[in-house]
């Protein structure tokens, strides 16, 4: 019997963190170098179109278009007054729920569709790669893939699923997904990523968490910094210089920049020179010989967008 509780109040539905403006490294040692990475590069991610269909159907479109690869789909609790059902299931634990792609659109007829589901048996996900079994093919499943819930102990949890798609199911590429349609309420709740050509259900299912970073799968770096959002750029030492603080429109030195140190930059003061501000009241000073300061690309801007989970954009 499900528990219904009393509902509350939540803002925000991503579990990854906001960065604070205080910058690792200032007052103490340059930012470190991040170790390599097997897994791929973030850049070859892309964010696909999702539209809520509010005509009944209690479910989302999904283009995925031609792409082959592993479709990741994050599914947040809703914003307003729809949240009851995550709150008992925050209550309940559940391992899963009953999530699932299916190859057409029709209201009226979706639950005949061909479906692409999602299990929760990791161990036979790794046996099998997602092929249905017996009682599978009897429903009528094309494919399976993996899904289970973040931490229950964040108020913003959510549901992490993960697809390999090895072709193209229909013929437009635009799938209906849902499920749960008590819990499926808004615009805007349900986002879908994909990684072409490759195999990373086990991968997105690991980093599924509290601490994790959903749907990317390594940290957004920039040369030997990682990209926060709101970071304006980030200034490398070309030559030895003094890292500064300010203090009521005056600034005293704190101790010497070396050659190649970098530092994330989050705002400029146009006094005198111009001064960088890096975070935590501190700022290098504007000079062309002994300072290089850069600007995100717009690659990376994009990521930040997807790490944050901003809403789509064409």
């Amino acid at each position: 019997m499900i528990k219904i509780v009393i509902k509350w109040t939540v803002v925000g539905a991503l579990s990854l963190a906001l960065l604070s403006e205080a910058v690792e490294g200032v007052g103490q040692a340059p930012i470190s170098v991040e170790a390599a990475t097997t897994l791929p590069d973030n850049h070859t991610i892309e964010q696909l179109e999702v539209k809520w269909l509010g005509n009944g159907s209690h479910g989302y479109s999904i283009n995925v278009g031609d792409r082959v690869g592993t479709l990741l789909i994050r599914v947040d609790r809703p914003k307003t007054e729809w949240d009851v059902q995550w709150d008992n299931w925050a209550i309940q634990k559940p391992a899963h729920v009953s999530f699932q792609l299916q190859t057409g659109l029709d209201s009226k007829t979706h639950k005949s569709i061909p479906p692409l589901s999602f299990g929760l048996t990791y161990e036979r996900y790794l046996k099998d790669k997602g092929v249905s079994d017996q009682f599978g093919i009897k429903a009528g499943v094309l494919k399976t893939g993996l899904m289970k819930f973040s931490d229950f102990s964040d108020p913003n949890y959510y549901a992490g699923l993960a697809i390999k798609m090895d072709k193209k199911y229909n013929n437009d590429g635009v799938y209906w997904f849902g499920g749960n349609s008590y819990a499926l309420k808004e615009e805007g709740q349900v986002k879908a990523y994909f990684y072409p050509k490759d195999e990373l259900v086990v991968e997105v299912y690991n980093r599924i968490g509290i601490n994790d970073t959903f749907p990317l799968m390594n940290k957004v770096m920039w040369g030997k910094t990682e990209l926060w959002k709101g970071q304006l750029g980030k200034v490398t030492i070309k030559n030895p210089t003094t890292l500064l603080k300010e203090e009521n429109g005056k600034y005293s030195e704190v101790r010497e920049l070396k050659k190649g140190d970098q530092f994330r930059v989050y705002r400029f003061n146009d006094e005198g020179k111009g001064y960088y501000g890096v975070g935590s009241g501190m700022y290098v000073q504007k000079d062309q010989f002994d300072v290089l300061y850069e600007t995100p690309s717009k690659k990376n801007l994009r990521l930040i967008r997807i790490m944050n989970g901003e809403p789509y954009h064409k």
